[in-house]
C-alpha cells in the first residue's frame, strides 16, 4: 500500500517540478511593486508636478533616460513598455527614489511610512526577490518571512489606497475658484443624460471624475484614454478605472501650472469617445496593464475612515 506523504508544495509542469510558494510569491511581488511604483510617481507629481523628472538626482535621470530610448527597440516584443522614468527604474533604483529627502514629506502624507522604515523593509523584500528571480526553489520558511514583510507593508499601501482612491474629496463648482468655473463653463449646454462630469480635491491632488450615465460601451477602454489625453500625459498621475466600469477619474496634481490644468480640464470637458464593451480582463495587457491605469472598487475594501 503506498503511503501517503505531506504536501510539498511541488506540482509538475511537463518534466519540471515548480513550487508553487514561487508563483505564489511572483504575483505578490508583482502587485506590491506595481503600488510601489505608482506610489513613488504620485509622491514626487504631487511634490514637483510636470517637472519632477527634473528634480531627480542627475545622474541617476540620465541612466533612466537612457534605459528608456533602450527599451524603446523592444515595442515589437507587443508588452507594456512605458516611458515613466519610474518604470525603467531597477529595484534598487525604486528604493533611492522612495526614500529621496525631496520627497519624504510627500511619501509620509500618502503612506503614512517614514523613509527609515520603507528603506529597511524594501531592503529585506531585495533578498526574497533577488531568490525568486533567480528561480531558487521557496521554503516554508521563505513563505513565512515574505508573508511578514509583505503585511508590514500593508499599512502604508492601504494607507495610500485610502487616501488617494477612497478619501474624502471636495468638489469645485463656480464658487470655487477657476477649475470649477472653467468647467462648469465648458460644460454650459452639456447634455447631463450623455455625461455627467464634475471636478473636484482631495489631499494633494485634483480629480475629474466621469459618472455613470446610459452608453452604449460600458467599459472605458485603457488604450483610448491613454491615447485621448497622451498631449498632456506629464500633468496626468493616473487614469483611475473602476473595477465595474462605467466611470472613470483623470488624478492629476494640485500644483500643477494653470496652463497644465487648463489642458486637461478641456480635453475632459470634451467627453472623447473611450468606451468599448470590452471587460479590462480582455482589453490589451500594454494599454490596460499600464502604470497610468489604477482600478479602484465601489466602496474601499477596508475601513477608510481608519487611515
Amino acid at each position: 500500500m503506498r503511503r501517503s506523504v505531506p504536501d510539498a508544495g511541488l506540482e509538475f509542469d511537463g518534466e519540471m517540478l515548480v513550487p508553487r510558494d514561487n508563483l505564489i510569491a511572483y504575483r505578490q511581488m508583482y502587485a506590491l511593486e506595481g503600488w510601489l511604483r505608482r506610489i513613488c510617481l504620485a509622491a514626487w507629481m504631487a511634490r514637483f508636478g510636470t517637472e519632477w523628472s527634473q528634480a531627480i538626482d542627475p545622474g541617476l535621470r540620465k541612466s533612466l533616460a537612457d534605459r528608456v530610448q533602450r527599451n524603446r527597440k523592444r515595442l515589437y516584443l507587443g508588452a507594456e513598455s512605458h516611458g515613466d522614468l519610474i518604470w525603467q527604474a531597477t529595484y534598487s533604483e525604486l528604493v533611492r527614489m522612495l526614500v529621496a529627502d525631496s520627497v519624504a514629506d510627500a511619501i509620509t502624507s500618502l503612506t503614512g511610512a517614514n523613509s527609515d522604515f520603507l528603506e529597511a523593509k524594501l531592503d529585506e523584500i531585495r533578498e526574497i526577490r533577488n531568490l525568486l528571480a533567480h528561480n531558487r526553489a521557496f521554503s516554508e520558511r521563505t513563505r513565512i518571512i515574505l508573508s511578514g514583510l509583505l503585511a508590514s507593508l500593508e499599512e502604508a499601501v492601504g494607507t495610500f489606497k485610502a487616501r488617494v482612491l477612497y478619501g474624502p474629496s471636495e468638489i469645485l463648482d463656480d464658487d470655487d475658484g477657476w477649475l470649477g468655473s472653467r468647467l462648469a463653463r465648458l460644460l454650459e449646454g452639456n447634455d447631463w443624460s450623455r455625461f455627467q462630469a464634475f471636478v473636484a480635491k482631495r489631499r494633494e491632488f485634483i480629480e475629474y471624475v466621469s459618472l455613470p450615465v446610459d452608453r452604449k460601451g460600458g467599459w472605458p477602454d485603457a488604450g483610448s484614454l491613454l491615447r485621448a489625453f497622451r498631449d498632456h500625459i506629464d500633468g496626468i498621475v493616473a487614469f483611475c478605472l473602476n473595477k465595474t466600469g462605467y466611470e472613470f477619474i483623470v488624478l492629476t496634481p494640485a500644483m500643477l501650472s494653470e496652463e497644465s490644468h487648463a489642458a486637461v480640464c478641456d480635453t475632459f470637458a470634451k467627453n472623447p469617445d473611450v468606451w468599448t464593451n470590452v471587460h479590462f480582463e480582455a482589453q490589451q495587457p500594454r494599454f490596460v496593464c499600464s502604470p497610468r491605469i489604477w482600478f479602484y472598487e465601489n466602496r474601499p475594501p477596508f475601513d477608510a475612515e481608519s487611515f
